[in-house]
């Protein structure tokens, strides 16, 4: 983010802990007044600490729809294994790891977790670890323009509300690319630029760390330079708008609670971060939106060409879903 604060003893920015390390220790807390601080656990245990374990909008129900969509929750292949079992899956940006547990607990899926913030794969790798995940679930800390990954290594790439943190968008599409097998998928769920003022693009910039947000069909153009095929994008911004207004409320409502723990100064921050983009989305500066693509099949095979959703070619069943339902820690169904 711009305008950082002096490194702290422990090497983080006082910005980095405003929005990292709140994050850790509320993990850590909820899991303590569950009596969960030690011992096993289970993914049902994470997802009902809601946004803590998977802060991505939507959650648990969003990653429901991406197994849906890549095609994960098919009975025909839950217990597959092996080459062509389309059951490895790369998660950019994985933050404390809810969602690869999620899906690989709910869809028998092997899972790759890429995450820059060390302190969250530490995490990450001990909730896993507890949740008996480990042998399905792991966790490398690098910087998804410039990490180290197999080539064709995985059948599936997903990555929520990560690209827009990235400075080098191109160069972490290209290695997603080359990490994905040929005729495997990618679904990416992400900001597109709305039609912004100067002060909100500064706001994009400056509070939410987005430094170059771009329309809709320049993202998905994006994907297709990155040589990515059968590009196709869903409008997820009716359901986005919602989702960032209660979860606005839900934050000013638990005022007192969080402050007893994380002091004013970072309530605070978390407040006004969550009311930008709450107002970003409201104002129409921002919009929410779903790209899913391709990487080409090899020549000479019958792979599938079409865009995806590959199984349901409804637009999203987002805008169904329970938004309190979700915050708490459910689903929403």
């Amino acid at each position: 983010m711009a305008d950082t604060d002096p490194p702290r003893d422990d090497g983080t920015t006082g910005d980095e802990e405003t929005m990292y390390g709140w994050r850790v220790r509320s993990v850590r807390r909820a899991l303590a007044e569950r009596d969960l601080s030690e011992g096993e656990l289970t993914v049902e245990d994470l997802t009902e600490l809601g946004h803590l374990d998977q802060y991505h909008y939507f959650g648990p129900a969003a990653c429901d729809e991406a197994a849906h969509v890549l095609g994960l929750d098919d009975a025909e292949t839950a217990g597959a294994s092996g080459e062509g079992s389309s059951r490895r899956v790369l998660d950019v940006g994985s933050g404390v790891g809810g969602p690869a547990r999620y899906l690989a607990a709910t869809t028998g899926c092997a899972v790759h977790g890429v995450e820059l913030r060390g302190e969250l794969v530490s995490l990450a790798r001990e909730l896993t670890e507890r949740a008996g995940l480990a042998d399905r679930v792991r966790y490398t800390v690098g910087d998804a323009a410039a990490v180290d990954l197999p080539t064709d290594g995985y059948d599936h790439a997903v990555a929520w509300l990560v690209l827009l943190h990235l400075p080098d968008r191109a160069s972490a599409l290209k290695r997603m690319r080359r990490a994905v097998r040929p005729g495997g998928t990618v679904l990416v769920e992400d900001f597109t630029l709305g039609d912004p003022t100067p002060a909100q693009e500064r706001a994009l910039q400056n509070v939410v760390d987005a430094p170059n947000v771009v329309d809709r069909a320049t993202f998905a153009d994006e994907f297709r330079r990155a040589g990515f095929t059968g590009v196709g994008t869903c409008d997820l911004t009716d359901a986005w708008t919602a989702w960032t207004d209660a979860r606005y409320d839900r934050f000013r409502e638990r005022r007192a609670e969080f402050t007893a723990v994380h002091g004013t100064e970072t309530y605070e921050a978390r407040a006004s971060f969550y009311r930008t983009v709450r107002d970003l989305f409201a104002e129409g500066a921002v919009e929410g939106g779903r790209v899913t693509a391709r990487v080409p099949p090899a020549a000479g095979t019958d792979a599938a060409t079409d865009s995806l959703p590959l199984r349901d070619r409804s637009d999203s069943r987002l805008d169904a879903r329970d938004l309190s339902g979700i915050l708490e820690g459910g689903r929403g169904d």
